[in-house]
């Protein structure tokens, strides 16, 4: 699970090993003033991820790397039982980040009142 943490200025976010080999990417720092919209969603849809570029993917079970829908790049770290936070970005390769977690809803009021 990816580790998140909320400071001031920034949201970092730490991935363990088979994360970070999964998704073909590394550990994270986002500005908080890049961060557009928070949203949460306790029961995940596969819907919202889209179609894989680079990753892995095993619907219903991990969903790791760089996805793209409506013409959106996405990242995303989620795997089964986790709660999904949906972070929209500007300045950034990614317009949006789905991270698993284990309670979105906390975590999105956090970011919320930052921005």
């Amino acid at each position: 699970m990816a580790k998140l943490t909320v400071t001031k200025d920034t949201l970092q976010i730490e991935l363990g090993f088979w994360e970070r080999l999964g998704s073909f990417s590394r550990n994270a720092t986002i500005q908080r003033s890049d961060i557009t919209e928070v949203g949460h969603m306790e029961k995940v849809s596969m819907s919202i991820f889209g179609y894989r570029v680079i990753g892995t993917g095993l619907p219903g079970v991990v969903v790791l790397g760089h996805f793209r829908k409506s013409k959106k790049r996405m990242m995303v770290y989620w795997t089964r039982g986790q709660q999904a936070l949906i972070l929209d970005l500007k300045n950034s390769p990614y317009k949006r980040m789905i991270i698993g977690c284990d309670n979105a809803k906390a975590l999105a009021k956090e970011l919320t009142t930052g921005v």
